[in-house]
């Protein structure tokens, strides 16, 4: 045996070594290794009284055999124990030079040993007062003399000054992390940081709870880092992330900064071999980066794990042969790498082994443009087309019911090829979107999942999922949804990662800086593409004002403006301009686009667009920013400003599934506990447990678009790296510059608006025949779209539309006001409105609902949380009110105990921090209502801030007495309707409907 003496130690010099090849500084090595042969591994092992022995104190024959492997050596390790006022630690581990095979697993060998019959414990190794200095200097904490002089030495140090800590898996990571300047603890395996109670059945009785070890230095605000080694396996993967996921949260609850060192993709497996590898500053550029544990759940959220079955890093996908017995193939790929064109190879294979191919888009326009580049027809030709859907068709997600256009069926589909472009964009519509779908939701998702299980279980049927941005969300949710039908998915991912070019990235809380470059770039000419995320006249950063700004200033600019409405726009250059852009745009200048040139086109003009400008005001996913500024496939520099945060919010806000999911779920038991009790019906028919499935992919999709809108521009600008680009701070302009920019935007926006609220106010309100016949039209009008809006504002306030009533509409008057009407006058119909959208929503999904869509329409839980806070008291008028007022600091105190509540329900968020009348006016805001200062009172040194309640005169009560009408006049109608049921006979059923048919009254419509 090979042996080397260090300061008076023996050590075998392969133990030595092994250290060494794992970046640790031989001193650590030698402060806690020790190489052990013969009998004495036994003394550190086997210690603990629970283990069985004869009555002479030996052990067991089978224990002797089990461990008979330890007599020919290896190398022992322990720290020091923070629990024992620093001493020595007595539990440790031993890898022995020979390891015995694990009992569980007859393949493997276990590397490491030990103590049996002892709970694991956590490694703090010992140092050296120069690495002591090393890890001080990395984390700026100094050391004192009486740091020094303590007998905890380093790791009392670090507990006193919350010195960051990261934890590890496997002793020698630790030692790595130590020689490298970080205080590190390792765990003897990656759910060693935490226990779950049980019962002698392995039945888990409690709630997972921290080791002690991890707890005592689980100080407030300290910054705990993870970083567990990275491996390919799926089990493992899964295994790892589960356990730095409830590790992470329990030590978040103890008030620590959870974050997560994840080491790079299909490189070193721990960390100790990353720093050989990579050298110390390059684990110091990832500690750096780490994410935060709720940013790091969120990205597991977004990111593709499924083992590829076609690895590529090339420029163009080019010609890729998928197996003919593969049913669900999934293709991830950067923007413009060919994506569609090899999907209509896969189409075009299709049709001629005779089998029709079904596209579901997000987005009208994305299906026919997909449909023009396969050859096969959009749904709406269908019926005007020789091969009508004998090839398939094309359809929007939205229309996967039997009463759609495609009278789809999901039976009509079995060993048929299924594809989904875009899938992350698709799904989330699906399960989110507020347009069509959202009144038959329960039924498009029942389609989709017979859908699923039709082609996966049939011979030769198909489903393909494409997109840059497909992660295991998507995947997965298709694997739930086949069910009992178990597939692997075929995976193919494109690594190429482009050279997207320049992203100049322009500060400020507005992009005045943006539209000044603009200025200067169209004065120089060339052709330029804008991407805007609004299109709505009273957007000031929107399509229609800045298409009339640069209108303004450069006359002579040729701009086409495309929107949702100019693209459907019979009158308009851009009507059905989607699915020709390539020969239409180089008609211009300056191209301005809204979200609708979001997917699915691709613009290959090269030599023409010089400069890509994009303006996104946090109200679209942060993807969906990324999709947009890739239409142009070309390379070409890019000009962006992005919003701080974003605007709205998924459920509650939260970025926890678990949080999230569990108020929909405390939501929907809740309302549906009111309805009971205050309708006395019985709901309990109702599906609450409808497709988890689906609940859990929209949980898991709201809580990544939550996160983004909290950090949104660090999230597109994250992106956009990952995209290829090289991000580029702005120049600067003069203030004076600046502000000349943004008051011309104003004056255009002003003017833009003002005249849009005007035409609308003048125009005349379609009768009901005419409005039904604009309502199913999808190409309109300037003009029809006017009349619409005017009709609907009509049926909803009851009043004059004119142009005032329309700016307050925009700005979410009408929930305002309906939350005080049924707190007020129209309370004693707030049961039957709720009673009956639920019903609706029930029958829509034959006893199911989709949770998220039902708890959004329910208004009860709201109106008694706000009668619950007694705000309706401070609404008095000529009553002063002040912060010191007792009824105002029980309003804060009840509040901020209920705050969860209120953001749950009223989507107001409440901290202790913010004064009695903030509270106050947060909740009036529900109502559209506020407090109005009037001045100061008290003496000198104890002056308050007044306030009093002054009635706002805005035709409210105008409108309140005309939905109160409106209510009376349907509840006396529903009676009526009742009553006569009852006087109807069977043998008279027909002659007493025709009498009642000349006499009945027309029927009023409640408020929607």
């Amino acid at each position: 045996m090979n042996t080397i003496d260090i300061q008076g130690s023996i050590f075998e010099a392969k133990h030595l070594q092994e250290w060494l090849n794992s970046g640790i500084d031989q001193e650590i090595f030698a402060l806690n290794a020790k190489s052990l042969s013969g009998t004495v591994p036994y003394e550190f092992l086997i210690y603990s009284p629970n283990i069985s022995r004869r009555n002479d104190g030996r052990l067991r024959d089978g224990d002797l055999k089990r461990y008979s492997h330890l007599e020919y050596g290896g190398w022992w390790c322990s720290g020091i124990d923070p629990l024992n006022d620093y001493k020595l630690m007595i539990w440790g581990c031993f890898k022995p030079n020979q390891p015995r095979r694990d009992q569980k697993k007859i393949h493997k060998f276990l590397k490491y040993e030990h103590p049996p019959k002892e709970q694991t414990r956590a490694f703090f190794l010992q140092i050296t007062k120069q690495h002591w200095a090393k890890i001080s200097d990395r984390c700026s904490i100094p050391i004192t003399k009486e740091d020094l002089q303590h007998p905890g030495g380093f790791w009392h140090w670090v507990w006193l000054h919350n010195v960051p800590v990261t934890i590890v898996e496997g002793v020698k990571k630790a030692a790595a992390l130590l020689s490298a300047g970080y205080a590190a603890i390792a765990l003897p395996g990656v759910n060693a940081g935490y226990r779950t109670p049980q019962d002698e059945y392995s039945i888990t009785i409690g709630k997972p709870f921290l080791i002690p070890d991890l707890k005592h230095f689980a100080t407030a605000d300290r910054q705990m880092n993870i970083c567990f080694d990275q491996d390919s396996k799926p089990e493992t993967v899964q295994r790892v992330k589960t356990a730095i996921n409830r590790m992470g949260r329990l030590l978040m609850a103890e008030g620590c900064e959870v974050k997560v060192i994840e080491l790079p993709p299909g490189g070193e497996k721990g960390v100790d071999d990353f720093i050989v590898a990579e050298g110390q500053e390059a684990f110091h550029a990832l500690y750096n980066t780490a994410e935060v544990l709720q940013m790091w759940e969120i990205k597991l959220f977004t990111i593709l794990t499924y083992p590829p079955a076609i690895a590529l890093n090339q420029r163009f996908l080019g010609q890729i042969l998928v197996p003919e017995g593969e049913k669900l193939i999934v293709l991830k790929a950067p923007k413009g790498t060919g994506k569609t064109e090899w999907l209509a190879g896969e189409v075009a294979k299709a049709h001629d082994q005779g089998r029709r191919v079904l596209i579901v888009t997000h987005r009208i326009q994305l299906g026919e443009a997909l449909c023009n580049r396969f050859g096969v027809n959009y749904v709406t030709e269908i019926y005007g087309s020789e091969t009508g859907d004998l090839l398939g068709y094309g359809v929007c997600i939205d229309s996967l019911h039997s009463e759609s256009q495609a009278k789809f069926n999901p039976n009509d589909w079995s060993n048929d090829v299924i594809i989904i472009d875009e899938c992350d964009q698709v799904f989330w519509h699906l399960l989110n979107s507020k347009t069509e779908i959202a009144k038959r939701r329960v039924a498009v998702l029942n389609n989709l999942k017979q859908l699923v299980q039709n082609v996966l279980s049939s011979q030769h049927g198909k489903i393909y999922l494409s997109s840059a941005d497909v992660s295991d969300t998507d995947v997965k949710y298709i694997l739930s949804l086949a069910g009992e039908y178990r597939v692997n998915p075929f995976v193919i991912v494109n690594n190429y990662r482009p050279d997207s070019g320049k992203c100049y990235n322009y500060s400020g809380n507005d992009p005045r800086k943006l539209v000044a470059a603009m200025d200067k770039a169209l004065s120089k000419g060339g052709h330029h593409i804008l991407c805007c995320s609004a299109q709505k006249a009273k957007s000031r950063w929107g399509t229609k004002t800045l298409e009339e700004r640069f209108r303004r200033k450069f006359p002579n600019l040729r701009i086409l403006r495309i929107d949702s409405e100019s693209v459907a726009d019979p009158t308009h250059p851009a009507y059905g301009c989607i699915g020709h852009l390539n020969e239409i745009l180089t008609q211009y200048d300056l191209v301005i686009a809204s979200p609708s040139l979001e997917t699915g086109v691709s613009i290959d003009i090269v030599g023409y667009f010089s400069t890509v400008w994009g303006i996104f005001q946090g109200v679209q996913p942060t993807n969906s920013v990324r999709q947009m500024l890739a239409r142009l496939r070309e390379t070409a520099d890019r000009h962006i400003w992005v919003r701080k945060r974003g605007f709205g919010r998924i459920g509650n806000g939260m970025t926890a599934i678990g949080a999230l999911l569990r108020s929909q779920h405390s939501a929907t038991r809740a309302n549906i506990a009111l309805l009971s009790a205050a309708d006395n019906e019985d709901y309990s028919y109702i599906d609450q447990n409808f497709q988890p499935e689906s609940l859990q992919t929209w949980g898991k999709r709201a809580c990544v678009i939550n996160a983004d809108m909290k950090c949104y521009r660090d999230a597109v600008l994250k992106g956009l790296l990952g995209d290829g680009y090289k991000i580029l701070d702005a120049a600067d302009i003069d203030d004076d510059e600046g502000k000349k920019i943004l008051e011309s935007v104003k004056a255009v926006s002003l003017s833009v608006y003002t005249n849009e609220c005007e035409e609308t106010a003048a125009v005349e309100i379609p009768t009901d025949t005419e409005l039904k016949k604009i309502k199913e039209k999808r190409a309109k009008t300037r003009t029809e779209r006017q009349q619409e809006r005017k009709a609907d504002l009509a049926h909803r306030y009851g009043i004059e539309v004119t142009a005032d009533l329309i700016r307050k509409d925009d700005d979410g008057w009408y929930p305002q006001l309906r939350m005080q009407y049924y707190l007020t006058l129209g309370r004693d119909f707030l049961t039957k409105r709720d009673a009956k959208r639920a019903k609706a929503q029930a029958e829509a999904g034959n006893g199911a609902i989709w949770k998220p869509d039902f708890n959004q329409q329910q208004m009860m839980p709201a109106v008694m949380l706000i009668e619950e806070l007694k705000i309706l008291e401070f609404l008095t008028p000529g009553v002063k009110l002040r912060g010191s007022l007792p009824e105002l600091l029980a309003l804060k105190a009840i509040a901020v105990q209920h705050r969860y509540t209120i953001q749950n329900y009223l989507g107001i968020t409440i901290s202790e921090k913010l004064t009695p009348i903030a509270i106050a006016q947060k909740l009036l805001g529900c109502m559209g209502l506020s407090l109005t200062y009037v001045g100061r009172l008290g003496s000198r040194k104890n002056r308050e801030q007044v306030y009093e309640f002054i009635s706002p005169d805005d035709q409210r009560d105008l409108i309140f007495h005309q939905w109160l009408e409106r209510d009376e006049s349907a509840h006396k109608f529903s009676e009526q309707k009742e009553a006569n049921s009852h006087l109807v006979s069977p043998t008279s059923n027909k002659e007493m409907i025709t009498q009642l048919s000349d006499t009945k009254p027309t029927v009023p419509q409640t408020v929607i």
